[in-house]
């Protein structure tokens, strides 16, 4: 089906362009913001094509880019859908500013309700909506592939209630739909490769390279309880999607997030950062903010536990998932790789290596570097 693709310039809407064009003979057509340009969203794709040693046997004449019209006239699109025979929107667009709740409203629930209205009025065979596979909000259940309601948990932050209440307006929009929720997308498990922004795990590994690569810090405070960080490699998510818009019926959810007896704890994956990376004589592990020792005074220190707090405290919660349709794609031939210790080892490399900073750390401290640092714990299991 030709696609309406809404995000093409974003990292997990250029992931998805790509499995469209490498797997399907689909036309997308991609509206963009005035300050964008169609070699700036080509670039990436063209990017992550070329790592699989693809990119030459696609036709990338195949996107098609158009303006995006302002939020008040929606009318332009209407002959746009017309003109290249428009069978589905891929909405990938959207907000993750967690403390900007008009942002979020008008990123995560405005724009789908008129995309949703587009879609309605050209008899759409389809309306795809990439949301999260936090969009339950804290449960004590496993998240299942079904619509939330309001008041089942405690949201993590507005946006996860902002994706929630989009995701009901999908499903009740008179339009077939597919919603696909993955978890935190991370680089790719063959090389580590990643373009997206300083999310999840990234947060972290980059709040270290910004602020505490200044000099050798001898002990370290980091917050990361013992449960399952909900990661996803890119090539997994970009499989997988393309997979779940192939197969799966109409009126589909689908939760991408790998398999629970794979993934690492979020102690894990800080620990193998610390050893490898910082290098401390002692680590301190907390697992929330509340835990922290009041007398710490490094001013840096603090900087990154209050800055990587909100993502930790997510990370506490002891997500379960329902993954019956990921089963059935599994079963189909799907290639789902699951994030573990050693493939998020890979990522972490490839961060490490990419990054000045921290590369000149490690070359003028090494010295100072503990062969196995100390742990001590600090708070409840």
């Amino acid at each position: 089906m030709n696609a309406l693709l809404i995000g093409a310039s974003g990292y997990l809407g250029g992931l998805v362009a790509a499995g469209l064009l490498r797997d399907t003979g689909a036309l997308i057509v991609a509206p963009l913001r005035a300050a964008r340009t169609r070699e700036g969203i080509l670039a990436p794709i063209r990017d992550e094509l070329r790592s699989e040693g693809r990119a030459e046997c696609i036709d990338f004449e195949r996107i098609v880019t158009v303006p995006l019209p302002s939020t008040a006239d929606w009318s332009a699109l209407d002959a746009v859908v017309e003109h290249y025979g428009i069978d589905q929107i891929v909405h990938c667009a959207g907000s993750v500013d967690y403390f900007n709740s008009e942002l979020l409203r008008e990123a995560n629930i405005a724009l789908t309700a008129r995309l949703l209205e587009l879609a309605k009025r050209h008899a759409m065979r389809r309306f795809v909506f990439l949301s999260t596979a936090f969009s339950s909000g804290y449960i004590d259940r496993p998240v299942r592939e079904e619509l939330h309601t309001d008041g089942d948990g405690i949201d993590p932050t507005e946006y996860t209630r902002t994706k929630r209440s989009a995701e009901a307006l999908v499903a009740a929009g008179g339009v077939p739909y597919l919603i696909v929720r993955p978890g935190i997308v991370i680089g790719d498990s063959r090389d580590g490769r990643y373009s997206g922004k300083a999310y999840g795990l990234y947060q972290f590994w980059t709040a270290f390279e910004r602020l505490l690569t200044d000099r050798y810090h001898e002990v370290l405070h980091v917050i990361s309880p013992r449960v399952q960080l909900q990661l996803v490699h890119q090539n997994a998510f970009k499989n997988a999607f393309v997979a779940a818009c192939r197969h799966l019926p109409l009126n589909s959810i689908v939760n991408l997030t790998s398999r629970p007896d794979a993934l690492p704890t979020a102690r894990a994956l800080t620990q193998q950062f610390c050893e490898r990376v910082a290098r401390p004589q002692q680590i301190f592990f907390y697992n929330k903010l509340a835990d922290v020792r009041a007398d710490i005074v490094d001013r840096r220190m603090r900087m990154l536990l209050e800055f990587t707090a909100v993502n930790s405290e997510i990370a506490m919660h002891a997500w379960r998932f329902d993954n019956t349709a990921l089963h059935t794609l599994r079963s189909l031939g799907l290639q789902f790789v699951d994030a573990t210790l050693d493939t998020v080892l890979t990522c972490q490399n490839r961060f490490v290596q990419g990054s000045p900073r921290i590369q000149a750390y490690l070359a003028k401290n090494a010295d100072l570097f503990a062969a196995q640092p100390g742990t001590v714990e600090v708070g409840a299991a």
